[in-house]
């Protein structure tokens, strides 16, 4: 029992390593199942056949630093041989350590030779069909497993493929141990094994990034007449767009996400000739990195009060659209003096338990407008973004931007940069949402408020939260429209916009 403890807590330990180091390079997690194939020489004292194949089924990691490969990997077989006289049941557990190169680096078919240290650990139990006699045995051993496997990966690092070997025990006639008291017996054996396996997994970029400042040579769309600056809020940056318009009053634009910004320039066209227009990438976006790492709601707020700072603005119009209109709502709760005006576009329905019913929504439409197939991507790449994989989230908003379009516009064509969507600020904004008490109703609020949905909007009962929020608010709902309605019925939003703003 203490060498058996003693092999798991070394392939524990080269595992957390593994973990550790892989913090910062490319880490593939993978599931494993196929079988394994084991001959006895001694049949342990019975008739049945030397032979035993057995399934498996584990799991592994690996970390790659350019071709090389560093990785642990977990598995469990269980088999059985029968006559007419005995009974094996016959089980493994191995874990090994490897080391591997990569044959073809940087291409999606991948081939990967290797060669690692196991620790077997071997139990079988023998039944007497005629005396129901059962004799229990166990055996530990340390292996040379050389490896080949071959597997194929998609841009959203989802990868599948086959890997075979063998076990070749240092000790191939190791002597099987009583089960009760652990004493060796007279029974020796061969303790190497051949295994075939079917691995399916994720390939995670963890890289960790150089600088976290803003690097300027990234496209974004913008209008002509606009400047951009990056603000500073304490030790965080904000990628800021401004269409100047001196004597203007002013509008901010929050976009939605959080993660995912854009420029809003549709909006800015319509509003600039008439008012000075700012807007801005959130925090932790790839233009407005986040430093700190802080995501709560008051350093949202104060990115708001940075910007208008810079800018020199004291009262403002706020426009928010999905989860900027909810960002706005927060920010019109407690900084209710600055405001001019308040425009709700589609926006999110609320904190705590109405922010989780909003996404029991959001999940229902992509649901409804997905294969099944895409269906079981998006939650793959869900799966793998939640890990912190900012490639997987952008295949997963590129599906989400086409259920989102479905039946008004082509995605395709709308030229979306998906590279500045991040991981971090969608995965720590959420928890700081539920976490954020239930906005309060707002009787009197001193400023004008419009809120704005479409007839196929992904909010559907949530929005009884926000429409008795606002009881003064004028509320539209635009026909054959969804949640973008600058884009599924520019003519209907422009004329509310317009009516708002009162232009």
């Amino acid at each position: 029992m203490k060498k058996q403890k003693g092999f798991i807590w070394i392939a524990v330990f080269f595992s957390l390593y593994s973990a550790s180091v892989a913090a910062q390079q490319n880490l593939k997690l993978y599931a494993t199942f196929g079988t394994q194939v084991n001959t006895f020489n001694s049949r342990l004292e019975t008739g049945v056949s030397p032979t035993i194949y057995s399934f498996s089924l584990g799991a592994g990691s690996t970390f790659s630093i350019k071709r090389f490969l560093l990785g642990t990997e977990f598995y469990f077989s269980n088999g059985r041989n029968t006559n007419a006289q005995s009974k094996l049941d016959y089980s493994a557990r191995n874990s090994t350590v490897f080391i591997g190169y990569k044959v073809n680096q940087g291409e999606s078919f991948q081939i990967e030779p290797g060669v690692g240290i196991s620790f077997l650990h071997n139990k079988a139990i023998v039944s007497n069909k005629t005396t129901f006699a059962t004799r229990y045995y166990t055996a530990n051993n340390i292996g040379l497993t050389p490896s080949f496997s071959i597997s194929k990966s998609n841009r959203a690092g989802v990868f599948y493929g086959l890997k075979a070997g063998c076990n070749f025990t240092f000790n191939p006639h190791a002597r099987w141990e009583n089960g009760v008291d652990f004493k060796p017996t007279a029974i020796t054996d061969n303790m190497g094994s051949f295994f075939i396996q079917f691995t399916t997994g994720g390939i995670l970029n963890l890289k960790k990034k150089k600088s976290n400042y803003y690097t300027p040579n990234i496209l974004t769309m913008t209008l002509p007449g606009s400047n951009h600056h990056t603000v500073s809020n304490g030790d965080d940056k904000l990628y800021t767009t401004i269409y100047p318009n001196a004597g203007k009053e002013t509008i901010v634009l929050l976009h939605g996400g959080p993660g995912f910004p854009s420029d809003l320039t549709e909006i800015a066209d319509i509003l600039k000739d008439s008012f000075q227009i700012i807007s801005f990438h959130q925090r932790g976006t790839q233009q407005s990195p986040c430093k700190s790492g802080h995501y709560t709601m008051a350093s949202y707020l104060s990115d708001i009060d940075s910007v208008v700072k810079y800018y020199e603005v004291e009262q403002f119009h706020l426009w928010g659209h999905s989860w900027g209109g909810l960002y706005a709502q927060i920010y019109a709760n407690q900084n209710y003096g600055n405001l001019l005006s308040l425009f709700l576009c589609c926006p999110g329905s609320g904190t705590g338990a109405q922010w989780k019913q909003t996404e029991k929504e959001v999940m229902q439409l992509n649901k409804s407008k997905c294969t099944t197939w895409q269906w079981t991507k998006m939650g793959w790449n869900s799966m793998l973004g939640a890990l912190g994989s900012d490639n997987a989230y952008k295949h997963l908003f590129k599906q989400v931007m086409k259920n989102y379009n479905d039946g008004f516009v082509n995605s395709d064509d709308l030229g979306v940069d998906f590279d500045n969507l991040k991981s971090a600020p969608i995965n720590k904004t959420r928890p700081e949402i539920i976490k954020y008490p239930i906005l309060t109703k707002q009787e009197k609020p001193g400023y004008a408020i419009t809120i704005v949905y479409g007839d196929q909007d992904i909010y559907q009962s949530s929005k009884a939260f926000v429409l008795d929020r606002y009881p003064t608010a004028m509320v539209e709902t635009l026909k054959n429209c969804g949640h973008l309605p600058w884009l599924h019925n520019p003519g209907d939003y422009k004329r509310v916009l317009r009516a708002h703003y009162c232009l």
